[in-house]
């Protein structure tokens, strides 16, 4: 009798997280997100393990400890994901692809051709200037490049703000920042702001507090879809599912959504 009601109280609770899990996939996707695959990784998808950054490769506590993740397809200790073979404890990110570390070093967070992956940036990378101007504050948490052609580059800071950094540099490669203002206040969205990622006029852009996230969206959907002389219009909304959900959101960087119960979200276009 007492394996009955034990196997009743467990059938109970496997019935109300599926309906839970349910309840945010629909408002997920009614809020643009299109579903998409499940992530398997147990290491990560624990109540205690918090995200800092999500990159297309890499997952990033906040800790400091690096992961690599697939979301397509699974490593061979079949999981979307494995803790990076290296001892890298990162401080800071820029543009998803270079860190710097707690020992105050720059490293290579992605894989490319001409890279190696974690190793340190050095003097032959004519970016590394530019990569200690702008990681070199004990309060920068995040930087994004919006246009380097005219030395555009918004950070994130401790104190909760995003700023608008001008830069500019000679041919000698020497960097120097022009000016500083604030492009995004706290006071402006209920809170500290911490992350956040600019696309323009796209559904990726956003702006994320601890109890808040503000998405772009479309505000003639419709219109702008059905016919092709209606230009979209976009504007900065906070997102309800979120306000309502956040607990579920394990890691987001505006393009991808991973979900505490293993599934993966994708930011609809519009």
């Amino acid at each position: 009798m007492k394996k009955y009601y034990l196997f009743v109280i467990i059938l109970f609770i496997i019935i109300c997280c599926s309906g839970c899990n349910g309840d945010v996939t629909r408002a997920l996707r009614h809020d643009n997100f299109q579903y998409g695959t499940e992530f398997s990784c147990e290491e990560l998808l624990d109540e205690s393990v918090k995200v800092k950054f999500l990159t297309a490769s890499h997952i990033i506590t906040e800790k400091g400890k690096i992961y690599e993740v697939s979301l397509s397809q699974k490593f061979s200790n079949d999981t979307n994901c494995k803790k990076a073979n290296t001892s890298i404890v990162v401080d800071s990110i820029f543009d998803g692809a270079v860190v710097k570390g707690t020992d105050g070093k720059i490293y290579y967070l992605a894989l490319s051709n001409n890279t190696t992956q974690y190793a340190e940036v050095d003097k032959s990378d004519k970016s590394i200037n530019l990569y200690n101007l702008l990681l070199s504050g004990s309060d920068v948490i995040k930087v994004k490049t919006i246009d380097s052609s005219n030395g555009i580059y918004y950070v994130l800071k401790s104190d909760g703000n995003i700023y608008n950094y001008i830069v500019s540099h000679n041919n000698n490669d020497k960097y120097n920042v022009s000016s500083v203002s604030t492009i995004y206040n706290k006071n402006d969205f209920g809170g500290n702001i911490v992350d956040f990622n600019y696309e323009g006029n796209s559904s990726t852009t956003y702006i994320r507090t601890n109890d808040k996230l503000y998405r772009m969206y479309v505000d003639n959907s419709d219109e702008c879809s059905k016919y092709v002389d209606i230009e979209c219009k976009y504007s900065m909304k906070e997102s309800d599912s979120f306000s309502k959900y956040k607990d579920y959101y394990f890691a987001y960087n505006g393009n991808t959504l991973v979900t505490t119960y293993g599934r993966v979200f994708n930011a609809s276009s519009k």
